[in-house]
């Protein structure tokens, strides 16, 4: 099936389509690599301060696509596309990841995993503001659910450390990540390598900043299982996440290319209890249960529109 929007002769259309197979793919593959990331990132606190470590991965992330942009001699943007890869860097990795590096700090990686998968209601939103998508009473109706489901969530998570303030801060991420996915498809598209050369260096600079200013120490790693956990986030999550993500981005819609933060907690649930130990009550489960519905109806439910 063609990525393309297609339209059918019958006299209500699902505006929700399904990508073409390699694109479903890549959708699947991002699933998988990105449920790995909270929890690989709550492993590097054992060394590694949380604003350098994010800085420290967007550093070597962009020293790959400056290179990989060099040895296959992919221009880079110019004008609006570079105006595009600037701000995609600002809100995808700048802004996002220091709200959620500093909100890992205290929140288990289930529960961060499960607040995220609020990215596809607000892109909705953000979709509004920008007039890019009309609005819908099931919006409202879905963000009271997934509101409630985030308070029930959190009465359900195993840590007793959790702090109002860092959950907050998680949230403001995930909307700095929204934003970012609608400015990708506000601006000309790039080639992915090309926008994350751009973007990743505004990424590493924005949390540098953050490290600097909170007094931070640049650390490097010195027990294995640290090296492993940063390995992965460098190479799977900052590398090859993001060059899929940009990839489904300019195959398919932003709201379905969104449609992955739903399904990451899956993944994240289980390396969470099995790898960091985290204890997933009923409670938690429910919780988490009530953000995908409120997600599903306010943002994924197809939508029939007169032809």
């Amino acid at each position: 099936m063609s990525a393309k929007e297609i339209t059918s002769p019958a006299p209500h259309a699902i505006s929700s389509l399904l990508p073409d197979r390699t694109t479903l793919l890549a959708f699947i593959a991002f699933i998988i690599v990105s449920g790995g990331a909270s929890v690989a990132i709550r492993f590097t606190y054992a060394e590694m301060p949380p604003f350098w470590s994010g800085a420290a991965r967007f550093i070597c992330g962009a020293l790959f696509f400056w290179i990989a942009a060099f040895i296959r001699k992919v221009p880079l943007p110019r004008g609006r596309a570079l105006v595009g890869a600037i701000l995609f860097g600002v809100f995808s990795m700048g802004l996002s990841f220091t709200f959620i590096y500093w909100g890992l700090v205290k929140t288990p990686a289930s529960l961060y995993q499960t607040i995220v998968a609020l990215v596809p209601l607000l892109t909705l939103f953000f979709a509004i503001i920008h007039g890019l998508e009309p609005f819908r009473g099931r919006g409202l109706l879905g963000a009271l659910l997934t509101v409630i489901g985030i308070v029930v969530a959190v009465g359900g998570a195993s840590s007793a450390d959790l702090s109002i303030l860092h959950i907050l801060a998680i949230i403001a991420g995930a909307a700095c990540f929204a934003e970012a996915g609608v400015i990708a498809k506000l601006f000309p598209r790039n080639n992915p390598i090309a926008t994350n050369a751009v973007a990743m260096p505004v990424g590493a600079l924005i949390l540098g900043i953050a490290s600097f200013l909170s007094g931070e120490k640049a650390v490097i790693p010195t027990t294995t299982t640290t090296w492993i956990a940063f390995g992965y986030i460098v190479i799977f999550v900052t590398i090859v996440a993001f060059l899929l993500y940009l990839f489904i981005l300019g195959r398919w819609t932003a709201s379905g290319t969104s449609y992955s933060f739903v399904l990451i907690p899956l993944v994240t649930i289980v390396l969470a209890s099995w790898l960091a130990k985290e204890q997933i009550t009923w409670q938690f489960m429910l919780g988490g249960t009530l953000v995908v519905l409120g997600v599903w109806v306010g943002a994924l439910l197809p939508v029939k529109a007169n032809k």
